[in-house]
């Protein structure tokens, strides 16, 4: 079966929505990996309805019969399990949440503290052209925190506010501890924040993960 996907067509015709046909990147054509020659770019929305080697556009009052667009990134609660799930129940998945991510220090890397603080680098994003206003550092498990600063952001506004944002942070550590948590956590400018962990908004495809990110480190002093 060949892969298909859905866009409302609100977003498709939307003048601020940004979608475009692209058959070049920098200049140049589409390599294969990228979609050559034709790839739907759908900015905000979930990467799976960018569609590569594009083949057709169909307008229809029907979402795509696609098993990708019928049985796959859609989210479920909980308790839903692969005997229980019914995937007619809930809608495919178009813009996501918003996310950060800590780059570095890396999973139990040993860092060194300097006057008592250890540095941190990210990104964050957030769906929908939603912009991020803020991000939210750790240095102990989520007990306390401080804003990044933001190094580069999209200079387009809500909701235009495509791009990543990067952010880093200088944050105090325990002298007392061997090993930290670092946590991160981005706001965006619907104010929507990330859930403190994985556990309230787990679901048996694993998609829509937003949870703080954490990074265990070990302290050299």
């Amino acid at each position: 079966m060949p892969y298909g996907a859905s866009i409302p067509i609100e977003k498709a015709l939307d003048p601020h929505g940004d979608v475009i046909l692209a058959y070049e990147m920098n200049g140049k054509p589409l390599s294969r990996d990228h979609g050559y020659p034709l790839r739907v770019i759908v900015p905000g929305v979930v990467a799976s309805r960018s569609v590569k080697w594009l083949g057709k556009i169909i307008i229809s009052t029907q979402e795509s019969t696609s098993h990708w667009q019928q049985n796959d990134y859609k989210g479920f609660a909980p308790n839903v399990d692969w005997d229980t799930v019914d995937f007619k129940k809930s809608p495919a998945i178009q813009e996501l949440p918003v996310i950060s991510a800590i780059c570095n220090p890396l999973e139990g890397e040993r860092i060194k503290v300097v006057d008592g603080k250890i540095k941190m680098r990210g990104y964050a994003w957030s769906g929908g052209g939603r912009k991020i206003i803020r991000v939210d550092v750790s240095g102990d498990g989520g007990k306390n925190w401080q804003a990044a600063d933001v190094l580069e952001s999209d200079e387009a506004r809500h909701p235009r506010a495509w791009g990543w944002t990067l952010w880093s942070a200088e944050i105090p550590v325990s002298a007392k501890s061997s090993t930290v948590q670092l946590c991160a956590k981005a706001v965006d400018s619907q104010y929507n924040t990330q859930p403190e962990n994985f556990e309230n908004i787990w679901n048996l495809r694993g998609v829509l993960a937003n949870a703080y990110h954490r990074v265990n480190v070990i302290l050299q002093k």
